[in-house]
């Protein structure tokens, strides 16, 4: 099997995709994705570089399963050069890791690393045949890509927009009847603002790659009264590894809950390490990816950042997720990134925040130290953004702000 085989097997009329600019049954997709596949690329790889999600999506598809393998990819991480010499000979795509820290690294995965895990996942999140899902953003993010095709695995509906405009959003999911949604928490909190009625007609949310607590689900359990909340943790080389309800969030906004199905989960030393079969090629198992955690009463995992997350500040370590965690409880404030700056032979703890109202310097401390922060792990400066910049997944990019500072 290959992923046009699985689009050319569910029924010709229904419609697969809707965009801004045209709606696409599944006929149509096996049609003008069979034809891509009759392209002959002399390169091992093909960079699918457009800019519209149908194209993307049938280009991915149309190379799909043949010996040039596909990568969706940013024009930054084009710019970036690999080696093709090691491509496992199952490889039916490329994948890349995000880069918010540090350069995008290249991962090759097989078909089955994800269509064999779509029925559960599908199950937890909710999408059949009958869904209708709202999505935003490109598949170089490998969040969309992974639902788009969960979504066509179900035979649902995909409804998606590349624009970044939340107002857009709330118009689109009421206009094509949409009745599930899949954002990051970000995106979900701003398209909240811009629903002003209760929308029953949703019974699912999906959202992951950042975190989200009892606040954020209250929110959104107000104007999706219906939907039923999961927040995933999970990563590119290893997909899907642990998911929350919105029922059982709490304040404690690290929970990321209980493993899924056939996905085993250890810490050592507070490091993280998974064994699971839907993984990208090549990498030994159990796999860390260097997320430091630890395991409640209950069995939920809890997330504490990553071990690069630890800042030296003049020989002082301090945790950035916890105090981005501690910035992000305060009600004024829609996001947070705290860095090392190091400025006149001294090491600076910076916040870079954006707010929805202005905020003073000593507001923020005083909130602050209310979350039992020491006075090492207070920012000294603070810059103020309307929004921090982000890459293609929707995370903060760490890498743009250090160059800014």
């Amino acid at each position: 099997m290959d992923y046009l085989q699985l689009i050319d097997g569910q029924p010709k009329n229904k419609i697969a995709l809707i965009t801004d600019d045209e709606r696409i049954s599944y006929g149509q997709l096996a049609e003008r994705a069979a034809t891509v596949r009759q392209q002959k690329i002399a390169e091992p790889v093909v960079f699918i570089r457009r800019e519209k999600i149908a194209d993307q999506l049938i280009d991915f598809i149309g190379f799909s399963g043949t010996e040039t393998v596909p990568i969706i990819a940013t024009m930054a991480s084009v710019k970036q050069k690999f080696t093709y010499e090691n491509i496992p000979a199952n490889a039916c795509m490329g994948v890349m890791t995000s880069g918010s820290t540090g350069k995008s690294k290249l991962l090759w995965r097989s078909y089955a690393s994800w269509a064999d895990f779509f029925p559960e996942q599908n199950k937890v999140f909710g999408i059949d045949s009958n869904t209708k899902f709202f999505c935003q953003g490109s598949l170089a993010f490998t969040g969309n890509s992974n639902i788009y095709m969960g979504i066509l695995a179900a035979g649902g509906t995909i409804v998606a927009t590349e624009r970044f405009r939340p107002r857009h959003w709330a118009k689109m999911i009421c206009r094509e009847d949409c009745n599930a949604i899949y954002l990051i928490p970000s995106k979900l909190m701003l398209l909240a603002k811009f629903i002003s009625q209760p929308q029953g007609n949703i019974k699912a949310i999906v959202s992951g790659s950042q975190s989200m607590g009892r606040v954020e689900a209250k929110k959104l359990q107000e104007k999706f009264p219906a939907a039923d909340l999961t927040l995933y943790y999970g990563a590119s080389e290893l997909n899907y590894i642990t998911y929350i309800k919105g029922a059982e969030m709490t304040d404690d906004r690290t929970n990321i809950g209980r493993p899924f199905k056939n996905v085993k989960i250890s810490v050592k030393g507070e490091e993280i390490f998974v064994d699971t079969p839907y993984h990208v090629e090549n990498i030994e198992l159990p796999f860390t990816l260097k997320d430091r955690g630890k395991f409640d009463e209950e069995g939920m995992l809890h997330f504490l950042g990553r071990t690069d997350d630890i800042l030296n500040i003049n020989g002082v370590k301090v945790s950035a997720t916890k105090i981005e965690e501690a910035l992000a409880k305060l009600p004024q404030i829609l996001e947070a990134a705290v860095l090392c700056h190091h400025e006149n032979d001294a090491d600076v703890l910076v916040a870079c925040i954006s707010t929805e109202a202005p905020l003073l310097k000593t507001e923020i401390l005083s909130l602050l130290r209310q979350e039992n922060l020491s006075e090492q792990e207070l920012p000294k400066q603070f810059k103020f953004y309307d929004m921090l910049p982000t890459n293609e997944s929707g995370k903060i990019d760490k890498l743009k702000l250090a160059e800014q500072l």
